[in-house]
C-alpha cells in the first residue's frame, strides 16, 4: 500500500478588483493597504499555479489546503478563489481549513467561505454522514477519500475574526474536545491533524501565535496523532508534538506563492508525502519538498525527509 498526498498553505490569491470604499470601513482598509504596498510583490499566482500543476502531476489520492488562501475575505476574493480551485484541483480529492486572512473580517458565510463548501466536506457528527458545513462553527470535520482510507484527516479551524492589528488563532475548548472524540474514533488508522497556525512555542509572536496550543498539545499527548500540518508562518516549520506512541512531526508548510526567496523565506513550495504500511503495524512516511525554481521556472525536490510512527489501536 502506498498512499500519495499533497499540502499547499498560505496562497494569498491576488485581489483583482479594486475594493469599494464601503468594503474598507473596517479593519480591511489595513490589509488593503499591506496588499498594495507590500503583499503584492510577496504574492504571485504564478507561483501557485505551478505548484498546483505540479501537484496534480503527482497522481495523489487527496490534497490539503492549510489556509490563507485569500487576503482580506472580500466576496470577490472567494468568488476567485472558487474558481482557482475548481481549475486547478479538479482532478485531486481536496479539503480546505481556513486561516486568518479567509476569516479577515466577519462576513456573510453564502458570499463569501461558504463558496468554498465543497472543499470542506466531511464527517461533523459522530456515526455522521458526510456533509458541507453551514456556517463558521462547522468544524472540526472528518475526512477519508477513495484509495485512502486508512488515513483519517481531521481538519480543524484555528482562525476566529480577530481585531486590527492580530493574526492571532484559537481552536476553543468545544473543537479540541471534538478533534479529541475524532482521534478516539479513528485509531488505526493513520491520522493527520490540519489546522493554519502553527501549534509549537517559538514559531509566531503572540499576535500571531494559536491562543490554546498548550491545550491543544496536552490533549495530543495523552490522545495521540501521527502528523500535524500547518501554515502562517510563511516559512517552512519542522517540530513535533508528543504522542503515547513518541514524537509525531509537526510541519508547517513554506508559503505557495513566493515567486523568489527573501530572508527567512523560500521560493514557493509544497509537500508531497507518501503513506507506506509496514508490518508489525508500523506507518513509513516520506516527505518531498518540492520547490518553485524562479530561474528555470520548474518545481523540483529540494529535500527529503523520512518518519516512522506504530499505528495506535
Amino acid at each position: 500500500m502506498n498512499i500519495k498526498f499533497g499540502h499547499m498553505t498560505d496562497i494569498h490569491l491576488p485581489i483583482r478588483v479594486k475594493p469599494r470604499l464601503r468594503d474598507l470601513a473596517n479593519k480591511r482598509v489595513l490589509g488593503y493597504l499591506s496588499w498594495s504596498r507590500r503583499r503584492a510583490d510577496l504574492h504571485k499566482q504564478e507561483a501557485s499555479d505551478a505548484l498546483a500543476a505540479d501537484l496534480a502531476a503527482q497522481s495523489c489520492q487527496a490534497a490539503v489546503i492549510s489556509g490563507d488562501l485569500v487576503n482580506i475575505a472580500l466576496p470577490e476574493e472567494f468568488e476567485d478563489a472558487r474558481r482557482w480551485l475548481d481549475d486547478r484541483f479538479e482532478a485531486t480529492p481536496t479539503v480546505f481549513a481556513p486561516g486568518n486572512h479567509d476569516t479577515y473580517v466577519r462576513t456573510d458565510w453564502r458570499r463569501t467561505l461558504g463558496l468554498l463548501s465543497p472543499y470542506m466536506v466531511g464527517v461533523r457528527a459522530a456515526q455522521g454522514a458526510e456533509c458541507e458545513p453551514a456556517g463558521f462553527d462547522g468544524f472540526p470535520y472528518l475526512r477519508q477519500f477513495a484509495g485512502a482510507e486508512d488515513i483519517a484527516f481531521i481538519i480543524a479551524n484555528s482562525a476566529p475574526t480577530t481585531a486590527p492589528g492580530l493574526a492571532c488563532g484559537r481552536l476553543g475548548d468545544d473543537q479540541i474536545a471534538r478533534i479529541r472524540q475524532m482521534l478516539n474514533d479513528t485509531r488505526g488508522r493513520f491520522q493527520v491533524l490540519v489546522l493554519h497556525h502553527p501549534v509549537n512555542e517559538g514559531v509566531e509572536p503572540a499576535r500571531k501565535a494559536l491562543g490554546d496550543r498548550k491545550k491543544l498539545r496536552q490533549m495530543i499527548a495523552e490522545t495521540g496523532v501521527d502528523l500535524v500540518l500547518h501554515g502562517h508562518a510563511h516559512a517552512p516549520v519542522f517540530g513535533a508534538v508528543e504522542t503515547p506512541a513518541g514524537l509525531a512531526p509537526v510541519i508547517g508548510g513554506g508559503s505557495a506563492s513566493h515567486p523568489y526567496g527573501r530572508g527567512k523565506y523560500r521560493p514557493a513550495r509544497y509537500n508531497l508525502f507518501s503513506l507506506s504500511k509496514l508490518e508489525g503495524g508500523r506507518w513509513r512516511l516520506e516527505l518531498a519538498i518540492r520547490e518553485l525554481d524562479p530561474d528555470k521556472n520548474t518545481v523540483v525536490t529540494i529535500e527529503s525527509r523520512s518518519y516512522e510512527r506504530y499505528a495506535t489501536e
